[in-house]
């Protein structure tokens, strides 16, 4: 959800202010590293031999690929809002981008973010497309709230389709909502789940058939989002991408503060992600350092993350603590969005042992085991069910010749949890 210059008893709004600047873009993150220099000499040797042990990317996993299903609703009144499967696709494609960390802008996120950088390993795949002409019209407002009722076809919206196993995207014409006698363009909104800690109370969607996430059309479709005070905003489908974030658990880098000026004392609940006191203003402002008056070791604030309000042609990061999040939303409160997850159990990417090579063909073997002790390994199929038993240590090969292809858990002294996918 994304909220923007206002105080709204909800936080799922994503709206656009009338404050939209462009401001310089010379660099705070050298002014602070040369600052931190001064002050504590060798910092700046230390820093980047740091980022230099890093690896930009994530390019292995030990864990598996979540992939969920996406029904699309279309709720349309003029034509021009009925936009094409081919919009669709490519929001799908952003997304992919965007959650696989496969977007050719992540070379822009700046250095000092490099090792938070994640693939948060979620795929997106169009399972429906449901189309439905209305007379209806939706505009979210502060007393009515948010405008459900494009999710319900007694309304002049469209059921969702089982939310429980899909995840259900919304596309229709969200009207500016009018505060005060200004009008303010809302690009989109989501609910998360319910029960997270980071969340304020009452968050969550006050029903399951109104779960998921909606977006305007113009935010999916064009390449620019018009308004007139303002002029042609960029659209590169992450809209989406930081309304499905809030829907898999996600809430805005400033925790939401600083509503009214600037307030540190907001939280995200991720630890990885820098203290911002506002959100940004729709732009790139690389000078941008809410919280770091007085304190030159202070991070600048991460407009390039997918969960801030800068323009969406400078966002391209989730961190590995939003992807903690987002995999434990996925493992636990959305579990029913992947097929058989209810039969997984949770993998510690943390732990040292590994699984090598991993997919295996005829064979693998484990690595990074304590040899001090006897160590047990049992293997599970996707089913949960216990189908290999032996006493392993580092190195000793495992052939795969009894084991049918598929997804595989391995526990180690029944604790160490592995992922393994055989292939034949």
């Amino acid at each position: 959800m994304k909220l923007k210059n206002v105080l709204i008893g909800v936080f799922t709004f994503c709206t656009l202010s009338y404050g939209f600047s462009q401001h310089a873009t010379s660099c705070l993150y050298d002014h602070a590293v040369n600052l931190a220099e001064q002050a504590s000499p060798g910092y700046k040797d230390r820093l980047y031999r740091m980022l230099e042990s890093v690896a930009y990317h994530n390019t292995t996993r030990n864990d598996e690929i979540f992939k969920i299903k996406v029904v699309f609703h279309v709720v349309y009144n003029d034509d021009v809002e009925n936009i094409p499967d081919e919009a669709l696709e490519r929001q799908i494609k952003a997304l992919n981008d965007a959650f696989r960390r496969q977007n050719a802008d992540t070379v822009n996120l700046r250095p000092i973010f490099w090792p938070v950088a994640a693939d948060a390993g979620i795929e997106f795949e169009i399972d429906e497309v449901k189309r439905v002409k209305t007379t209806a019209s939706f505009r979210p407002s502060l007393l009515a709230g948010l405008p459900d009722e494009v999710k319900q076809s007694n309304k002049g919206g469209s059921d969702s389709k089982d939310p429980d196993k899909y995840m259900n995207i919304w596309v229709c014409k969200l009207l500016p909502m009018e505060i005060f006698g200004l009008s303010s363009p809302v690009l989109g909104y989501a609910y998360p789940p319910d029960g997270l800690s980071h969340w304020p109370n009452g968050s969550a969607a006050t029903g399951k058939h109104l779960d998921g996430v909606v977006l305007d059309y113009r935010a999916v479709a064009d390449d620019f989002y018009p308004i007139s005070q303002i002029g042609n905003i960029p659209m590169l489908g992450r809209t989406g991408v930081h309304e499905v974030g809030h829907y898999l658990g996600l809430r805005h880098i400033s925790g939401d503060g600083g509503l009214f000026g600037i307030n540190c004392e907001g939280t995200d609940g991720v630890d990885d992600t820098p203290t911002q006191g506002t959100q940004s203003s729709f732009d790139c402002n690389h000078e941008q350092n809410t919280c770091g008056a007085g304190n030159p070791d202070d991070l600048p604030d991460m407009i390039e993350n997918y969960m801030d309000y800068s323009a969406e042609t400078c966002q391209n990061t989730f961190t590995k603590g939003q992807v903690a999040i987002m995999r434990g939303v996925i493992q636990t409160l959305r579990k029913g969005l992947v097929e058989n997850l209810t039969n997984v159990e949770f993998v510690d990417l943390h732990s040292k042992t590994k699984v090598v090579p991993n997919p295996a063909g005829d064979y693998f073997f484990i690595q990074g085991i304590d040899e001090s002790r006897a160590n047990t390994m049992v293997i599970y199929d996707a089913m949960g069910r216990k189908v290999h038993q032996q006493i392993v240590n580092n190195y000793d090969l495992i052939e795969t010749a009894k084991f049918n292809p598929g997804i595989y858990t391995i526990k180690i002294n029944g604790t160490d949890n592995k992922k393994l996918i055989i292939t034949k």
